[in-house]
């Protein structure tokens, strides 16, 4: 306490945004909340009568070992906390992270949402009806039982592991987060069984028409690599450009699914528990333990102004949907895995990107093989 939340505490607000991984007002709020819901973070006298650890003291414990990666004893000389206790506060900690806030901050967009999602990826990479891009990542488990370690391991991995599908935007925020398929299933697999396809097939995914190159399109896409198969809400790149607007494209298109890449690499970076393999015995614990650092990622991006989508209105969440009917799932599906809509899509898309490319002046065209011709002149000078 004396340390960071004295009214003159030793420590500055910067060591504790870099020690914490968020602001001491974000921290606050959390603590708060989870003293409000759970007695479990309620400072208790125990059997004896001696008042137990705070609130302030539970929550820092965790966020110890997700930011940094230790061992459940690494808090028994600062703290005084028992190993114990340290895997409990840690257990609660994601619990109640995940059942608090994940309805507002592992939401699926709302049509506000979209186009606000739209009009920056539009600005940022001159892509409209782009929702985010997709992608999956691996977390090493090495406590995996020995008799599941075959159907979790993978050739191009180096022990069993669990895979995460998770669709992010411009600013990092993670819209859609699956996790827990074994690690040796592919992408394809992976997005096959995951909630998001559910979403488009029963009808309840937030859908925002957008135009590309003067066609209309009745919802928006997300940006992939090559092994995602040719549905009308994927857009891929070019194994092979033919001609000047397609190599352009497909450096559009590399580029911006980058997105996914540096949103894995922030998390990763961000909670060190992530980057290290779990040594967790139970799936539910690393399932807890993933949703929880990527529901606080988001939370830390709003809270520092870098979200997108600021402002939320919680009302336009708890929309309900009628269930679909057989027809209608029917005729989702097959919507969804139209090619030629994909074809025609990514023929707008290229037409797009071509049209709105920088072309520099004349002029500055000019300038610039003057300098490389005045360049050769005096390199050639030189050498005589």
């Amino acid at each position: 306490m004396k340390d960071y939340f004295d009214e003159a505490p030793a420590f500055s607000n910067e060591f504790f945004r870099r020690r914490f991984r968020m602001s001491k007002r974000l921290f606050l709020r959390i603590v708060n909340d989870l003293e409000a819901n759970y007695d479990y973070f309620k400072q208790k006298p125990d059997a004896r009568g001696a008042l137990g650890f705070t609130g302030i003291q539970k929550c820092t414990s965790a966020l110890r070992i997700l930011a940094y990666g230790n061992t459940t004893d690494i808090n028994d000389e600062y703290l005084k906390m028992a190993e114990k206790t340290t895997r409990d506060s840690l257990e609660h900690f994601c619990r109640g992270i995940i059942d608090v806030y994940g309805a507002r901050y592992l939401r699926t967009p709302t049509w506000e949402d979209l186009q606000k999602i739209y009009e920056v990826h539009n600005a940022e990479h001159g892509l409209p009806g782009m929702i985010g891009s997709i992608d999956c990542m691996h977390w090493r488990w090495d406590n995996c039982p020995t008799a599941w370690r075959g159907q979790h391991t993978r050739g191009d991995q180096k022990g069993p592991t669990i895979i995460l599908q998770a669709v992010a935007s411009q600013d990092l925020w993670v819209w859609s987060a699956y996790f827990g398929v074994v690690g040796s299933c592919n992408d394809i697999n992976v997005f096959e069984q995951s909630p998001l396809l559910e979403e488009w097939i029963s009808g309840k995914a937030p859908k925002a028409s957008f135009y590309a190159n003067g066609n209309y399109y009745p919802h928006g896409y997300y940006l992939s690599d090559g092994i995602y198969p040719r549905y009308s809400i994927f857009v891929k790149t070019f194994s092979d450009h033919i001609d000047d607007k397609r190599a352009y494209f497909k450096k559009v298109q590399e580029s911006s699914r980058k997105d996914i890449e540096r949103c894995f690499g922030v998390l990763k970076q961000r909670w060190q528990y992530l980057r290290n393999p779990c040594r967790a015995w139970s799936k539910q614990k690393m399932r807890d333990a993933m949703y929880a650092c990527i529901i606080m990622h988001n939370m830390i991006l709003e809270d520092e102004g870098k979200a997108i989508c600021q402002n939320y209105v919680p009302e336009a969440v708890q929309q309900e949907h009628p269930q679909a009917s057989m027809e209608e799932r029917v005729n989702n599906a097959r919507e969804l895995r139209y090619e030629p809509y994909h074809s025609q899509l990514m023929v707008d898309l290229v037409h797009h990107a071509w049209s709105v490319r920088y072309v520099p002046p004349e002029g500055d065209e000019e300038t610039e093989d003057e300098e490389d011709e005045v360049g050769e002149g005096e390199e050639s000078e030189d050498e005589n």
